[in-house]
């Protein structure tokens, strides 16, 4: 009996002087990843869980930011579709962009067919503009 009291306040002074070499971020950082792999958190999870924990959070911190949020739904829904590689890529780069810069690009793309459509025509100056104005608003002054 005697034996295992020793054995238990050796154990418990050789961890607390191993703790004491410790920085306070060291320690906050092993408690950190301890109570990471208690809740078995793997991947972007954990991530997000020790970037919060290590900032002095209690619990899962204050959430994710709207852009994590959609980009962890993009990687969830590219893994669905198992794309890989520049497929991948393309998928991420259009999934993640704001719907503002969607309707950029997308008014941009109308913008240079009308342009395009224009110059097979042959169309210059005041023709070209009024020309390009009806496509963009799909009135019907631009004709076949």
């Amino acid at each position: 009996m005697l034996r295992c009291v020793v054995a238990g306040l050796f154990l418990f002074s050789a961890s607390a002087a191993a703790d004491e070499g410790l920085t306070p971020d060291q320690k906050r950082m092993r408690a950190c990843n301890t109570q990471a792999k208690e809740k078995s958190l793997k991947g972007p999870e954990r991530s997000h869980f020790m970037t919060h924990c290590l900032e002095g959070y209690d619990g899962d911190g204050p959430g994710l930011t709207a852009h994590q949020r959609k980009n962890e739904t993009c990687t969830k829904r590219a893994d669905n579709r198992g794309l890989e590689g520049a497929e991948r890529r393309g998928f991420m780069s259009d999934c993640v962009k704001p719907d503002r810069a969607k309707e950029r690009t997308a008014q941009r793309e109308r913008t240079r067919n009308c342009n395009r459509r224009a110059a097979g025509r042959r169309l210059a100056g005041e023709e070209k503009k009024k020309f390009v104005a009806g496509c963009l608003d799909g009135s019907a002054a631009v004709g076949g």
